[in-house]
């Protein structure tokens, strides 16, 4: 029996089920791959085995109109099977995937402009359901727009009495599996996945984590790697708000000897959406130039260091591990407040992005950034603010490579923001060759929002109150722009 939905919006999930013999053998090769087509455009799914006999076969349209698909290998019916389904337009708060958009920066589909506010959530997936609710709750109230998560987290962060928290099916003895996957944890996965999509949020999965083969959890050979991501790959492609990390190269001190290069093909052989792909690590961890990482993913307190890298690879510069917000015994654990708002502001305004994390442990013993639930730290809100600048700014600013004393977002001629992090600046020179300008004096963090009662051209000083975490934002004022009343407001976050 062969059964799918005849209609699915653009960048939606299409999903085909044949019922078939329940063979475990079928999760290392289901025999069973389908080509989907529209005009002269071609693309190659693979089916996966989804337990209880069940054989699966998922794809994403990003083309409205009809398309068609002929299923074939050793598990198809004899002389295989082809069939069509419609392609709906999007809905309204669907924008599709996110790529790389002028070079080093990122939009959806449709166009529109997607800035990362990313946080880490390694294991929200594997707790309780009050939990994963809650996660989303706090989500959906938050700035963030991305979440990182482990596809193999550690069995110690799993909530107590938790099922299904593995990819890999267990063997009498208790211990995984490497030939058989799990396919209720897989859905479980999955089901997050679509929950962060309502909301807006992008998923970026981590197929290999930094501690997957060195605390004995599991050890994989070659072979059952490649069968992984061959796996994970084709069950999760489908989804518009997947992000790739192939793996979390850790601190570097401690290498996997591993092909990545042929592991990112199988990726890509299977990947046929093309999601956003990288390697999770230090700047010195791995060779970032290569064509098939399609952004940098650093583990690094110096943010500083993004203007430099994005020069450097002419590709977006992801932070994803710049600290965490907490208190505990290894320094990038123990960032106060002020010093995580400071660095994404200061990631953020050297052309990069820098993510969030938090370590705080609430009155159960779980923190954010690994079990979620709720924020505890006062960064969030002050992440919040900067997002809404720059909601409020015009789109794909670019960092100013002429203002090396104070990091600048710039639309050159139209609109600066520029940053002074931990420095005290008493007051700030320009030049501007042509037009008039607005000023506005922002601390960022009281998330307050000065503006002074007169506008500036050609060459002026702006006097500053010689505090820390401040801002300057200037913003032409073009013929017939509204300008809004000389006040000083208290942003919400």
């Amino acid at each position: 029996m062969i059964h799918y939905k005849e209609e699915v919006e653009r960048f939606g999930k299409f999903e085909l089920q044949m019922t078939g013999r329940e063979d475990d053998a079928l999760f290392a090769d289901s025999g069973l791959w389908a080509e989907f087509s529209k005009d002269d455009r071609h693309f190659v799914s693979e089916g996966f085995y989804d337990g209880e006999g069940r054989l699966l076969i998922r794809f994403m349209p990003d083309e409205e109109g009809d398309w068609s698909f002929r299923v074939n290998g050793a598990s198809a019916p004899a002389g295989g099977y082809a069939g069509q389904f419609h392609c709906l337009p999007a809905g309204a708060d669907n924008h599709g995937p996110v790529s790389v958009s002028n070079a080093t920066l990122f939009a959806y589909a449709d166009g529109k402009l997607y800035t990362p506010f990313g946080t880490l959530l390694e294991a929200w997936h594997v707790q309780d359901e009050s939990s994963r609710d809650r996660t989303i709750r706090t989500l959906s109230a938050s700035p963030f727009n991305k979440a990182r998560m482990s596809v193999v987290p550690q069995a110690g962060h799993a909530g107590d009495g938790e099922t299904d928290i593995s990819p890999f099916a267990l063997r009498p003895d208790g211990q995984p599996d490497g030939d058989c996957f799990e396919p209720a944890y897989f859905a479980k996965l999955e089901a997050c996945v679509e929950s962060l999509s309502r909301i807006g949020v992008e998923a970026e999965l981590i197929l290999f984590p930094s501690s997957m083969d060195l605390e004995g959890a599991i050890r994989l050979t070659a072979e059952q790697e490649e069968r992984y991501i061959r796996y994970a790959v084709s069950r999760l492609a489908a989804y518009r708000n997947v992000w790739w990390t192939m793996a979390d190269l850790g601190d570097g001190t401690r290498r996997r000897e591993v092909d990545w290069r042929a592991y990112f093909q199988t990726l890509r052989e299977c990947d046929y959406g093309h999601h956003l792909c990288s390697i999770h690590g230090t700047p010195s961890a791995f060779d970032w130039g290569v064509p098939w990482l399609t952004h940098v993913s650093l583990r690094q307190e110096d943010v500083m260091l993004a203007s430099d890298l994005t020069l450097q690879y002419e590709k977006p510069i992801v932070i994803d591990d710049c600290g965490r917000e907490g208190i505990g015994a290894e320094p990038r654990e123990a960032l106060t407040s002020e010093d995580m708002a400071y660095r994404i502001w200061e990631g953020l305004s050297r052309g990069g992005f820098a993510a969030h994390g938090e370590s705080l442990r609430g009155p159960d013993g779980t923190s954010w950034s690994v079990h979620g639930g709720e924020l505890l730290g006062e960064s969030v809100e002050r992440i919040a603010f900067l997002r809404g600048l720059l909601e409020d700014a015009p789109g794909y600013l670019t960092y100013s490579r002429q203002r090396h004393d104070a990091s600048t977002l710039e639309k050159r001629g139209e609109y600066y923001l520029q940053y002074f992090g931990p420095h005290r600046f008493s007051s700030r020179d320009f030049g501007m060759q042509t037009g008039e300008f607005a000023v506005d004096i922002i601390d960022t963090w009281n998330m307050t929002i000065e503006r002074l009662d007169q506008t500036f051209q050609q060459r002026f000083q702006i006097k500053l109150p010689g505090e820390i975490y401040y801002a300057l934002r200037l913003r032409k004022i073009g013929e017939g722009a509204e300008q809004d009343e000389p006040k000083k407001e208290q942003a919400s976050a």
